[in-house]
């Protein structure tokens, strides 16, 4: 009688993640790819347009430079984040005073809202009464405001990416670090310098977390909306417009529902690959 009961109590326990998975994900997604092969628009269903939403999108100039920009937002953010991530790591491995209080402040911005975060940011960097315009102007080396958001969009945007996201990867290669055997870090001391003994030893050890950092980081930029739209709203002019600030911009702005869900969906594929290397990776632990 106990054993017919467990699957009637394990389908009850995973009924509430399977209706959680079912209306916050499966749902949404069926319906934005639906959306996608309309020609819907705001009050309106649409009707069925087929592929043409995406073969209107695959001969438009700024889609092609949309892609161009989340692509370069997605890389150099990453870059950033893995090289700070790694060298936090490294200094975190190391027992000093102090080093719990260090390690809360560098997670902190991690766990800080990300668009209370970022607004603190624009008024940090913008030239209309901006702090860091202030300081640079009351230390003589500048005369006049700085517009960095106008000037330097891309860099600005990355720039708070970094700063929100770096946390993230020094905890998981601060873990990946704590995880490798002391016994193989002593021998490898013993016979090889520290940098070879850190280029040949401790990085190829620390690639699974590196890489799950560095997939999670892809995931959660390439579909990065807040700090873009808060910071620059995806100009001057289109420079910082990526894929998910293009895709609002047509589906409730221009009210072009059909073809801002093609944006969307574009994004799929992105998804789906990373999904693939984070099985891969579980699998090979």
């Amino acid at each position: 009688m106990g054993g017919a009961r467990r699957p009637l109590l394990a389908g009850l326990l995973l009924a509430p993640a399977v209706v959680l998975c079912l209306g916050v994900l499966a749902y949404p997604l069926v319906l934005e790819a639906w959306f996608s092969l309309t020609n819907a628009s705001p009050g309106t269903n649409g009707s069925f347009v087929g592929l043409a939403n995406f073969r209107f999108l695959g001969g438009l100039t700024t889609y092609h430079q949309m892609v161009a920009n989340t692509a370069v937002y997605t890389v150099a953010s990453t870059v950033a984040k893995a090289a700070l991530g790694l060298g936090m790591a490294l200094a975190l491995n190391s027992a000093f005073p102090g080093r719990r209080l260090v390690y809360a402040l560098l997670f902190l911005p991690f766990m800080f809202p990300v668009v209370m975060g970022t607004i603190g940011w624009y008024f940090l960097l913008t030239n209309v009464h901006g702090a860091l315009d202030y300081l640079l102007q009351g230390v003589h080396v500048t005369r006049q405001p700085v517009d960095f958001l106008g000037t330097a969009p891309m860099a600005s945007v990355v720039l708070v990416n970094v700063w929100h996201g770096s946390g993230l990867f020094g905890v998981l290669l601060l873990a990946g670090l704590r995880s490798i055997p002391a016994e193989v870090l002593d021998a490898a001391s013993v016979e090889a310098a520290a940098l070879r003994r850190f280029l040949h030893v401790t990085l190829p050890l620390l690639r699974p977390a590196l890489l799950l950092a560095t997939v999670l980081s892809v995931l959660g930029t390439f579909g990065d909306f807040a700090i873009v739209d808060l910071l620059t709203g995806g100009g001057p002019i289109g420079r910082t417009e990526i894929v998910s600030t293009f895709s609002f911009e047509l589906a409730l702005r221009a009210g072009d529902i059909g073809v801002g869900a093609a944006v969307a969906m574009s994004l799929v594929p992105v998804y789906v690959a990373a999904l693939f290397v984070v099985l891969r990776l579980l699998r090979s632990r």
